[in-house]
């Protein structure tokens, strides 16, 4: 089980300069995914994508890629258009000539000329390779994070989980005492009211009531999620989606309970059943 929230940095020293890694991690339905890099680094980013794709499933992840260059490093390299150079100082002397003008331009007039001067990146496949380490190192310290996050939600869900079980266990043991408790509770006015009641009438009735406040089913079904709920904590796999149903199956279940009680103590074990379920609900949120 691993947590959808944390944080992993790492750094690599290479001939060109500093290049640091900052993965953010926070909660996500689906997997959302951010790059923020350098220029030169767009050629990889499908490979940083893919990287993500085969190690994560879910999370709204941003990361942060910066290159801090040594003194010597360039990421341009400059060359001169000599061609068009070529053609203004032809020009140049041309104008001198024929209309008897001085020649006097200037070094700084020919470098100012549009597209004078050429620029392009220099060889980065170096940087790129090394950013591709650089962000699996990083991914895997970002894993390990989350990891050690999920086991410690893993241990609250299990927790929260047997606290579940055992109010629904005790709702179960109370239940026979409160079908007496409204039996006698039916007895007793019609011994009030001094009404001659036909007998076969009455314990229609009385299973007619009895039948409305009847949460055996809603019990069995909460056992059935309990076990559930368990097995899936120990799947080594993302299971955040299908704890977020169980734990919705739950909860409805806990709210038939509670609209069904025809006591205080099912009454107030159907709220201890909701705020248990409602810890598990804001745990879930964060698990992948």
């Amino acid at each position: 089980m691993q947590s959808m929230t944390a944080f992993a940095s790492h750094e690599l020293e290479s001939d060109p300069g500093k290049l640091t890694c900052e993965i953010r991690s926070v909660n996500q339905r689906f997997l959302d995914l951010t790059i923020k890099c350098p220029e030169f680094l767009r050629a990889s980013e499908h490979t940083f994508r893919k990287m993500f794709k085969n190690s994560l499933s879910r999370g709204k992840v941003t990361v942060f890629i910066r290159f801090y260059p040594n003194d010597e490093t360039s990421l341009n390299e400059l060359n001169v258009n000599h061609a068009l150079l070529a053609q203004l100082m032809n020009c140049a002397d041309e104008m001198a000539q024929q209309h008897q003008l001085n020649n006097n331009m200037q070094v700084s007039q020919y470098i100012n000329w549009p597209e004078m001067i050429i620029q392009k990146p220099s060889d980065m496949s170096a940087l790129n390779e090394s950013s591709v380490q650089l962000l699996e190192r990083t991914i895997l310290q970002l894993i390990e994070s989350r990891k050690r996050e999920g086991l410690e939600m893993k241990q609250v869900l299990k927790d929260r989980i047997n606290d579940v079980e055992k109010i629904n266990q005790t709702i179960r043991t109370e239940v026979p005492e409160i079908n007496q408790q409204l039996t006698q509770k039916m007895k007793q006015k019609l011994a009030e009211i001094d009404l001659d009641v036909n007998a076969e009438r009455f314990e229609q009735e009385l299973a007619f009531q009895l039948q409305k406040i009847d949460i055996a089913e809603e019990l069995d079904r909460l056992d059935a999620h309990i076990k559930e709920f368990k097995r899936i904590l120990e799947l080594e796999e993302p299971v955040g989606r299908r704890l977020d149903f169980l734990v919705q199956e739950l909860n409805r279940e806990s709210n038939t309970i509670g609209s069904k009680s025809a006591s205080m103590k099912t009454s107030n074990a159907s709220i201890d059943l909701k705020v248990a379920i409602e810890q598990m609900r804001e745990q879930i949120q964060n698990i992948e």
